[in-house]
């Protein structure tokens, strides 16, 4: 299992970005498709956001770059990299198509909102035969991804039976709701080689262990005093950063705040549409397969939620436990078992590739809908992707839904798959002469190494 500490290199270029409400957004096609998404998804659970994101943030990337050539096109497993789209064919018009075949048949409930942004965007393009090209192939590359992932279980996650093991130390459901997603472990990764050299195990390696140890005695401690619904010690700030990044039911969830930081650093940026396309796509694969190893995690681990640990720390066999069965998390807990966090993985494998690709000193105003009502409750001002991504782990244990352990080992989680992906996927092409110089070395020293 790979492992390294959840802090970003001192090589990253510095960027002085505000990101701001009243930034002027220029537009753009692909932010244009990924906000269309967020707005169709707000029903839709994560990690089937980071999923869905995903394959609509690829589609329109090899849509593009199967004709530019600039970077190299993704593929992965039963989806062979695509080559060379048709001679001359508008790039544009390839990523406009593709993204509405994704959004008709991920989300046909937005097929009116995809079939308007879909002609208006087509409309900005001259009727020709680049364009008529780059629009078969676009639906080409779309349906091509989309059949490759239809079988990769994520229709079957949510009906996968669940059965609570019941005993000390193990996950009980605190709400009618039933468990979230427990087949979602076992759906087919976009980049990662499987999940299982990303996966973590408790302190100890088991429930037991970690239980009865001095670690989850200060973990408990911490949560009960600060995640408390009327805690004394939590900070007014402190319980707005666990409202903040709540990311309830009817909100855009974990994965779409960090695509809409996204979104706005691109166009402060002054990104290119291939850029923002590069950008978003490798956010969403990194995300998306940080989630599937965090919910194999919680599946195969199944620890307790703080509000059961707390209820029972008279029978949990640590003496530095102390029982209060009148505690409760100032946040609802979410359904599923709590090692590792979701939110502290998906948070810091976004914050690693956004610093990758733009550095991490930007500074920026993130907006969030607290109760799902679609509009905008709190506000908040970061300096860095670090910064928030720290926020949004920390805000589990404020919010009285997570121990310290398991965001650490979420963040360590997102970490690692965000570097795999940015080191193995959507990487520039080679310029001829870099490859021949390249070949030239290679002659070179193979014949030094003859004379000698």
């Amino acid at each position: 299992m790979l492992r390294f500490p959840p802090h970003f290199p001192g090589l990253f270029a510095s960027a002085a970005l505000l990101l701001t409400a009243a930034t002027a957004v220029r537009a753009d096609i692909v932010s244009d498709w990924n906000s269309l998404a967020l707005t169709s998804m707000t029903t839709t659970a994560d990690p089937l956001v980071a999923h869905d994101l995903a394959i609509l943030a690829a589609s329109m990337y090899n849509a593009d770059q199967s004709i530019a050539g600039t970077y190299n096109t993704y593929g992965y497993g039963a989806y062979p990299a695509p080559g060379a789209g048709p001679a001359g064919a508008d790039s544009q018009a390839a990523m406009i198509a593709a993204a509405n075949t994704v959004m008709q048949y991920l989300y046909s409930g937005s097929s009116t909102e995809a079939t308007s942004l879909y002609n208006s965007q087509l409309s900005g393009i001259a009727d020709s035969q680049a364009k008529t090209d780059g629009v078969a192939w676009g639906i080409t590359i779309a349906n091509n991804l989309l059949s490759a992932r239809s079988a990769d279980g994520s229709a079957d996650a949510a009906t996968t039976t669940y059965s609570p093991v019941g005993t000390i130390g193990y996950w009980q459901q605190t709400s009618s709701a039933g468990a979230l997603l427990p087949g979602w472990g076992s759906v087919g990764t976009f980049a990662i080689p499987g999940v299982g050299g990303y996966m973590t195990t408790l302190p100890g390696g088991s429930v037991t262990a970690y239980l009865q140890s001095s670690q989850y005695a200060a973990d408990y401690a911490q949560v009960k005093d600060l995640g408390a619904n009327f805690s004394a010690t939590r900070t007014s700030d402190q319980t707005n950063q666990a409202y903040f990044w709540a990311a309830g039911d009817g909100t855009v969830k974990m994965s779409g705040m960090w695509n809409q930081i996204a979104q706005t650093a691109a166009a402060t940026a002054g990104l290119s549409t291939a850029e923002t396309a590069r950008l978003l796509a490798t956010l969403n694969v990194a995300i998306a397969d940080a989630s599937t190893a965090a919910m194999a995690t919680s599946y195969d681990t199944q620890f307790w939620r703080p509000e059961t640990a707390i209820a029972n720390g008279d029978i949990d066999g640590n003496a530095s436990t102390v029982v209060d069965s009148f505690w409760a998390p100032l946040i609802n807990s979410p359904s599923l078992p709590e090692y590792v966090s979701l939110g502290a993985t998906i948070s810091e494998a976004a914050a690693v590739v956004l610093a990758s690709y733009l550095g991490d000193n930007v500074s920026f105003s993130l907006g969030s809908d607290i109760n799902g009502d679609g509009s905008t409750d709190l506000t908040r001002n970061f300096t860095s992707f670090s910064q928030a991504a720290n926020e949004a782990a920390m805000a589990g244990v404020y919010g009285g839904t997570q121990f310290q352990t398991s965001v650490a080992e979420g963040q360590i989680l997102g970490y690692n798959v965000a570097n795999y992906v940015l080191a193995n996927n959507f990487t520039v092409v080679p310029e001829p002469a870099g490859a021949v110089l390249v070949l030239c070395g290679g002659l070179f020293l193979l014949g030094a190494r003859r004379r000698r």
